[in-house]
């Protein structure tokens, strides 16, 4: 399958990009900043910006002959450090706007898979979200990403799109000391739209949500549904 990706640069989309091709799928990955992604083959670069449809246009047949299946989405919000008390750079719809961007230029081209990196907390699984997580989502500036988040959740299921949003649990780096073989990593648990069950040590590695991302782009799972993930 061919792939269009955005948010391919950031901490989850990268591991999108290497399980694509690892499986001998094809990618192009819109890109705000010049060099940010390594070329691979099988990879296709463009510069541009989600907040441009004509820049997605571009996207969708930069790749000569091969037509995007698909999309999967790992955008989040800008902030000016990993600090949950940093100010956002990002504009308050980034994350809405860009995405509904996607969903008209691939409508328009008739192409209606869409997969989209949500977090819990987001729509029905807010009232599931254990109150201390609750606290510090309200309580920081990651409340703003959480916000806009909220807005994909709303508008994209306005669309006619095929959408899938995965909601993941607090995202974690890979520990190096703690990797395992391709073939015995365990698939990560799925917890419904609501969330029911999550808990406040809950989290997700972002290897294991890129697997579980291309997993259900490839094979269509959760179609016009969300999905809380956890490890």
């Amino acid at each position: 399958m061919h792939f269009l990706l955005l948010g391919a640069t950031g901490r989850t989309g990268k591991h999108v990009v290497s399980e694509l091709l690892s499986q001998g799928h094809t990618a192009v990955a819109l890109v705000r900043t010049a060099g940010s992604l390594s070329p691979r083959a099988g990879l296709t670069i463009v510069t541009g910006s989600p907040l441009s449809k004509s820049d997605i246009q571009t996207a969708l047949s930069a790749a000569s002959s091969l037509i995007p299946s698909a999309a999967i989405i790992t955008l989040n919000a800008v902030r000016k450090s990993e600090s949950p008390f940093a100010s956002q750079l990002s504009p308050p719809r980034f994350l809405a706007d860009s995405c509904a961007n996607v969903c008209e230029v691939m409508g328009n081209a008739g192409i209606r898979r869409i997969v989209v990196m949500s977090t819990a907390g987001v729509g029905d699984s807010w009232a599931k979200l254990p109150w201390l997580s609750k606290a510090f989502m309200g309580w920081t500036n990651v409340k703003y990403a959480l916000e806009d988040h909220d807005l994909v959740d709303k508008e994209i299921r306005l669309t006619k799109m095929d959408w899938t949003l995965v909601r993941a649990s607090r995202l974690e780096f890979d520990d190096p000391k703690k990797q395992k073989p391709a073939d015995t990593k365990a698939d990560v648990q799925t917890l419904g739209s609501n969330g029911v069950g999550m808990r406040m040590a809950d989290s997700v590695s972002v290897s294991s949500a890129a697997r579980f991302l291309v997993k259900v782009a490839v094979e269509g799972l959760f179609i016009k549904e969300a999905v809380v993930i956890r490890d």
